[in-house]
C-alpha cells in the first residue's frame, strides 16, 4: 500500500510539473500590448498606449555601478511610444535624458550623453508584468577628477540591458553594460541600477 502511495504522489507531482510547464509555454505564445485601461486580459480597440513618459522615482537616481568609482545621477527622462501589439511588442525611444550626475557630492563631475537612443522589446511575462531589453543603444560617460585625478571617456553598449516593468515601474536591477571603449582606463564592468514610474498608468495586457 505504501508503495502504491509512493507512486502515486510521483505521478500527481509529474502532473503538476507538465501544468506549470505548459501554463509557462503558453503565456511565452501571449502577444502583448501596453494598454491606457486594463478592463480585463485584452487592451480593448483604441486604447493601446501610443506614447509612455517615465522619470526616477521619488529619492531614487540612476547609478552606473562599477569598480573605479559609483556614478549617480539625480535626474532622468524616457520618453517612448510604443508600436502595434506584438510578441514582443516593439517600444521606440524617442528621447531619453540623464543629467546631474558625479561621483562627487554634488553630482557635477560627470556627464552622461546618449549617442543611440535605444529600441527596446516589451514581452509580457504575467499579469500586468512584462520584461523591457534593448536590442541596440550607446551612452558616453565623461568624468573629470574621480578621486581627485582620474578623468574618463567611456562609451558602452546597451543592447541586452534588460528591465522588469510591473505596477507602474521599470527596474534595472545591476544590469550589465557593454564597454565599447577604450579599454585601458574605462571600467569593463558597469551595472545599470533604477527605478522608473510612468507618469500616466497604463498596463501591459494582450
Amino acid at each position: 500500500m505504501r508503495l502504491i502511495k509512493i507512486f502515486g504522489l510521483a505521478a500527481l507531482t509529474t502532473a503538476v510539473a507538465a501544468a506549470l510547464i505548459g501554463a509557462s509555454s503558453a503565456s511565452a505564445s501571449f502577444s502583448t500590448q501596453l494598454c491606457n485601461v486594463h478592463t480585463g486580459l485584452v487592451c480593448p480597440a483604441g486604447q493601446g498606449t501610443t506614447e509612455d513618459h517615465q522619470v526616477l522615482a521619488p529619492n531614487t537616481s540612476w547609478k552606473l555601478l562599477n569598480s573605479l568609482a559609483n556614478i549617480l545621477c539625480l535626474y532622468a527622462l524616457k520618453r517612448s511610444t510604443p508600436l502595434a501589439l506584438g510578441n514582443p511588442q516593439l517600444v521606440h525611444t524617442l528621447e531619453l535624458r540623464v543629467e546631474e550626475c558625479g561621483t562627487n557630492e554634488t553630482h557635477d563631475n560627470c556627464e552622461v550623453i546618449v549617442e543611440e537612443l535605444p529600441l527596446l522589446q516589451l514581452l509580457k511575462t504575467g499579469l500586468d508584468e512584462g520584461s523591457l531589453t534593448a536590442t541596440n543603444g550607446q551612452i558616453r560617460v565623461i568624468c573629470e577628477g574621480i578621486g581627485g585625478f582620474i578623468d574618463i571617456d567611456c562609451k558602452y553598449d546597451l543592447t541586452g540591458m534588460l528591465l522588469a516593468m510591473n505596477s507602474q515601474h521599470s527596474t534595472a536591477n545591476q544590469t550589465p553594460l557593454n564597454l565599447i571603449g577604450p579599454k585601458f582606463i574605462c571600467p569593463q564592468e558597469v551595472r545599470l541600477d533604477l527605478l522608473l514610474i510612468t507618469l500616466t498608468k497604463h498596463y501591459i495586457l494582450q
